[in-house]
């Protein structure tokens, strides 16, 4: 071993020391030889007839030097310098070429590059915490109903902590809407209650101050924050005195006891979304009859499989099932916090990572059609050169070395169009996207460019160099007419081509057949010139329900006072807003397990349905008697109505609602089937109760304007201002651009899907028109003696586009199949049109048909109208 490692240092220093070893070969051969040509002259021999016999005496130099070589350095790495300079030499003579083809390759290597980037940033890079292959996220499983990802019951979370012996850890997360004090810019921020050790079971400390204690959580919480670094920046300058300073959070005075690291992402996953502080969360009386509302985080132990877990957890539930009724039917599930955190991102963006792929497929066969069509016009020389000794390994090699050169300058290209490419991405990201901030330019983006463009230089030159091995020994015995004319070069890379393309542009005719049918979508309210605004009230003077209702009188008063202003009304949760509350509901005169089902629950104003434009099928809706001393009512819609009540009239009968520990209100009216909260999502059985009864402090105040909704935005603010300057108002916006925001996932991966398609059909037709110019210049003289023999026009013609047309119709098959399957891969995406849709295949078949008939018909008419002298002549 020690020797072998001498040899290659030695070597290495031969070549690093290459024009002083190249000198002393020189200075040896010449020693040798003047010795010689000495010898000759003393014996009487005249001096160029001494030196002619010392050289013939003494051989080839070369062969010398080429043997020292080999002592001190690779004769390989030798020929790959001079492979290398040669390279260049093509290149630069060839600039049509060197151009097409690295910028070929930039595009290719720059979106897959880019792409990379953020699958890279959201899907691959390790979560920001320690060891977080070990952090799972717990749920209750409501098995009967098939929903396997529910909050949980605090009982619940308290027993699984107690009686687990899988976990190192387990805490609870509560996300925490609030409202800090300052008129007349008061602040509306998210924060959450988390349990204490939960910033030590991710772990992280805080870079100042410190974490809740155990006596924090025992009082079932206290009035002390911990800030994300943002925060303390942004409202405290980043002042280390800020620890043991107070803010008004909601109207009660929080002690700062820390402030996390800069580095700190915390995990954001349903609901929990950004984080600017972070309150202790604890287990009370109160919070134990709330039903099921807490997120759970969990610390594996080192030694303890996941499903040992899984199975200690269903035994638990099982256990508490026996001990609470409440529990009867539930069990829980365990999902990897990342797996949790990605979501409903990792498809889409598999998917847009495959079909930038496939782009970069058709532009390396692109890449091999411009290679193998500069090899097509150096077959002479290159046979020559094997004629006269060179091997063919080693012109292949050079075929190959010319393609990483070119490879190499795509690269460069490629990587400074991947920056902006991925700064484009960002800006196209849905706003629910998640750890965008991981998203960035790094060694393992680097990586990924470097061994694409390798891969690319590597597949173009192998392509190149096997049709080269295969055709060039054939090219001086078969000139112009043979069969090697006679076959199509390049025609397997058609076929590829277009199968590319038929696969890409598929996939993207089915992401915008699915975005054109989610944006047709009913929702079942009328969302045109409506405005939405969020409005928290907070602090003593608003903890009672006569306050808060009488807030929220007044401000709907002077909002529907307002010049422009149709309807108002306010609910807790506006539609198209995601998850919002929802429970248990049956009649009140069936048995509770034979008519149940989980219902969305909306507390609403009395003039919801008209702002919104709600159909109001049967009954009414609420009314002044609907106060917060009156018995509760509930108005209905369709699908509950359908379902409890089916075949008959559900007005005057009482449902059972399983809040505020069971209530039983009379059904007044029937609406019509609204979508809560997506256009994906079919609207479910809901239940609206009147918000004037069950009063909370946030609300969604909805107005419908008879024009531009817009233009109330600020007439709004200022009424809110006019009753309470300290009362927030925040999340401001049209119900059009709310249910497009819902939409920009969809539309994210269709806007991709069919740029991605367009440039595949623009490669695929260059690539097509590329080999086909190349076929009839190659044979223009068997075309010449066809057309001097009577063969008319249209035969000619005929000829060159049943070539295309035959392998058109291959790729066209082999691309179908390829399709089908991607197109099941991603079914999920999909709505409104199946994976295998008929009239998508058919028509981006019958274009890409196209696409290979426009590419081939200018070489096909050229070819018509070639003149036989010229081309027997000229070839």
């Amino acid at each position: 071993m020690a020797s072998r490692i001498r040899e290659v240092m030695r070597r290495v220093a031969g070549i690093m020391r290459r024009g002083t070893m190249e000198r002393r070969l020189d200075d040896e051969m010449r020693f040798h030889i003047d010795m010689l040509t000495e010898q000759q002259r003393r014996a009487g021999v005249a001096p160029e007839e001494a030196r002619r016999r010392a050289l013939a005496a003494f051989g080839g130099a070369e062969r010398f030097k080429d043997e020292a070589r080999d002592e001190y350095r690779s004769r390989l790495g030798d020929e790959l310098v001079q492979d290398v300079r040669y390279a260049v030499r093509v290149v630069r003579r060839n600039p049509g070429f060197a151009t097409a083809a690295a910028l070929t390759f930039a595009l290719g290597i720059g979106a897959s590059t880019a792409m990379f980037s953020v699958v890279n940033g959201v899907l691959l890079r390790p979560l920001p915490y320690a060891d977080p292959d070990r952090l799972l996220v717990v749920w209750e499983h409501d098995v009967a109903r098939g929903h396997d990802r529910n909050v949980v019951a605090v009982p619940n979370f308290e027993a699984w902590r107690e009686r687990s012996r899988s976990f190192a850890m387990m805490a609870g997360l509560v996300p925490l809407p609030a409202t800090i004090a300052g008129a007349p810019n008061p602040e509306r921020v998210m924060g959450a209650e988390v349990s204490p050790g939960y910033f030590r079971m991710l772990g992280v400390t805080p870079a100042l101050g410190r974490e809740f204690s155990a006596d924090e959580e025992r009082a079932g919480g206290a009035d002390v924050l911990v800030l994300s670094d943002g925060f303390w920046r942004s409202h405290f300058g980043g002042d280390s005195a800020a620890l043991g300073r107070t803010l008004p959070i909601d109207g009660r005075p929080h002690t700062i006891i820390g402030v996390m690291p800069p580095r700190f992402d915390p995990p954001r996953f349903g609901w929990l979304v950004d984080q600017a502080f972070w309150r202790p969360f604890g287990p009370t009386d109160g919070n134990r009859s709330w039903g099921r509302f807490l997120l759970v985080v969990a610390r594996l132990k080192r030694d303890v499989p996941v499903d040992a877990a899984r199975r200690e957890l269903e035994a638990i539930a099982a256990q508490g099932a026996r001990e609470d009724k409440r529990n009867e039917g539930w069990s829980t599930t365990i999902v990897g916090l990342g797996e949790q955190i990605t979501g409903d991102a990792r498809l889409p963006l598999l998917v847009l990572l495959g079909a930038v792929g496939l782009l970069l497929l058709m532009a390396i066969t692109n890449v091999a059609n411009l290679t193998l069509g500069l090899v097509r016009r150096r077959e002479h020389e290159l046979v020559v050169r094997r004629a006269i000794g060179a091997t063919t390994a080693r012109l292949l090699r050079q075929i190959v070395t010319q393609s990483a050169v070119v490879g190499a300058i795509g690269c460069v290209l490629g990587l400074a169009a991947a920056v902006f490419g991925m700064q484009a991405l960002l800006a196209m990201l849905p706003p629910e996207m998640p750890r965008t901030t991981s998203i960035r330019v790094d060694g393992a983006v680097l990586l990924f460019t470097a061994l694409a463009s390798l891969a690319a230089s590597l597949g173009v030159g192998a392509i190149a160099a096997w049709r080269a091995g295969r055709d060039g020994a054939s090219t001086l015995r078969e000139s112009g007419g043979g069969r090697a004319a006679a076959r199509l070069r390049g025609g397997s890379l058609v076929t590829a081509e277009i199968a590319l393309g038929l696969v890409l542009t598929v996939l993207a005719g089915l992401t915008m057949r699915t975005f054109a049918a989610l944006r047709a979508v009913d929702p079942g309210f009328d969302a045109e010139h409506v405005v939405v605004a969020r409005v928290g009230i907070s602090g003593p003077r608003y903890r009672s329900p006569e306050a808060q209702r009488a807030f929220f009188d007044g401000l709907l008063t002077r909002v529907r006072a307002l010049p422009g202003v149709q309807a108002a009304s306010t609910v807790n949760t506006r539609p198209f807003s995601g998850i919002g509350p929802a429970t248990v509901v049956g009649s009140a005169t069936a048995p509770v397990a034979g008519d149940s089902i989980v219902a969305d629950v909306r507390f609403a104003g009395p003039m919801l349905f008209q702002s919104l434009r709600i159909p109001l099928v049967a009954g009414s809706t609420f009314d002044t008697r609907d106060d917060i001393d009156a018995p509760p009512r509930v108005i209905v819609n369709q699908a509950m109505a359908r379902q409890l009540w089916p075949n008959e009239s559900p007005i005057g009968k009482r449902a059972r609602v399983m809040m505020f520990n069971g209530i039983t209100p009379e059904v007044i009216g029937v609406v019509g089937d609204v979508r809560l909260a997506d256009a994906r999502t079919p609207a479910r059985a809901t239940a609206y109760l009147a918000d004037t009864k069950f009063t909370s402090p946030s609300r969604d105040v909805i107005v419908r304007a008879s024009g531009d909704a817009t233009a109330l935005v600020a007439s709004i603010r200022a009424a809110v201002t006019s009753l309470d300057p300290a009362v927030p108002v925040y999340e401001v916006t049209t119900m059009d651009a709310l249910i497009g925001r819902t939409l920009a996932r969809d539309r994210f991966t269709a806007v991709l899907l069919a740029a991605f398609a367009v440039v595949s059909l623009v490669l695929a037709g260059v690539g097509i028109y590329g080999v086909f110019a190349g076929d009839v210049a190659q044979r223009r003289k068997e075309i010449g003696i066809r057309v001097a023999l009577g063969a008319p026009s249209g035969g000619v013609v005929a000829m060159v586009m049943r070539r295309a047309l035959t392998r058109a119709l291959i790729g066209v098959a082999l691309g179908t199949a390829g399709a089908l399957v991607a197109a099941r891969a991603m079914a999920s995406l999909l709505y409104g049109v199946g994976s295998a849709d008929p009239a998508s295949f058919v028509g981006v078949a019958v274009l890409l048909l196209a696409v290979a008939v426009a590419a081939t018909l200018v070489p096909a008419l050229r070819a018509a109208r070639v003149s036989p002298l010229v081309a027997i002549r000229v070839d």
